[in-house]
């Protein structure tokens, strides 16, 4: 998907939630992220994406994980009721404005490396659409699916992205090898060595597994405890962030 493409689908997951979060439901528990409320999941994203990610885009290169967001102004205390509400307009609008105005060429620090602007664009947008999934299904209503290409674009992420870097940053290097065969698509390595399982499954129900959100829906052969191992290592690895 183009830049555009992920800003535009951004916004729409920003415009879903000032719909759908409202007062009365922000104290609902979110059984998918275990501990958080609806509350929870709007902060989170006003300051770790709205704050953090725009800060990203002035970190250099290279920068080490340390030091990208060193200087983020991370509010001393979260503000609940309509002040969350608030907190994640402003900052999710503000971020999108930044975004709409920088180059997507535009060279910056990513997570474990370099990377360019475009990179937060696409990450903004599926990190939004997971958490979107998220109080969907806390709220009682089934979760509109996403269209193909953005499902598509998701999972692409999660496989060339989130999971290898997941891997480093929750000590699972020694991991073997494992295959991603989603329906439809190409079967994708991960790891490094010959396979010795492979997870399989369709849309959204695969998107949750490398996710760490649920693994009932996908279909594991071969050695079901490394898969369930990387399964898991993306939720240890991206907690909080």
């Amino acid at each position: 998907m183009a830049p555009a493409q992920h800003l535009e689908w951004f916004e729409d997951n920003i415009n879903w939630f000032s719909d759908h979060a409202t007062i009365e439901v922000l104290a609902t528990d979110v059984p998918r992220c275990p501990g958080w409320t609806v509350e929870n999941v709007l902060t989170h994203l006003a300051v770790g994406l709205g704050l953090g990610y725009p800060h990203a885009l002035r970190s250099a290169p290279g920068t080490p994980d340390n030091e990208a967001f060193a200087d983020v102004p991370w509010p001393a205390a979260l503000p609940g009721g309509a002040g969350a509400i608030e907190l994640f307009e402003r900052e999710m609008l503000s971020c999108l404005e930044i975004f709409r105005a920088t180059d997507p060429d535009w060279p910056c620090y990513a997570y474990g490396g370099s990377a360019t602007a475009a990179f937060w664009f696409r990450r903004a947008a599926i990190e939004t659409s997971l958490h979107r999934l998220d109080v969907a299904d806390a709220l009682g209503g089934a979760p509109s699916p996403l269209p193909v290409d953005r499902l598509e674009d998701a999972i692409d992420e999660s496989i060339g992205f989130a999971l290898p870097l997941a891997r480093r940053w929750s000590g699972a290097e020694s991991l073997p090898g494992v295959t991603v065969r989603p329906s439809g698509l190409d079967p994708v390595p991960l790891g490094d060595g010959p396979a010795v399982a492979t997870i399989s499954g369709e849309g959204v129900e695969l998107l949750d597994a490398l996710w760490g959100r649920s693994t009932d829906r996908v279909m594991i052969s071969g050695d079901r405890h490394v898969a369930l191992r990387w399964l898991k290592v993306v939720e240890q690895a991206f907690a909080g962030r």
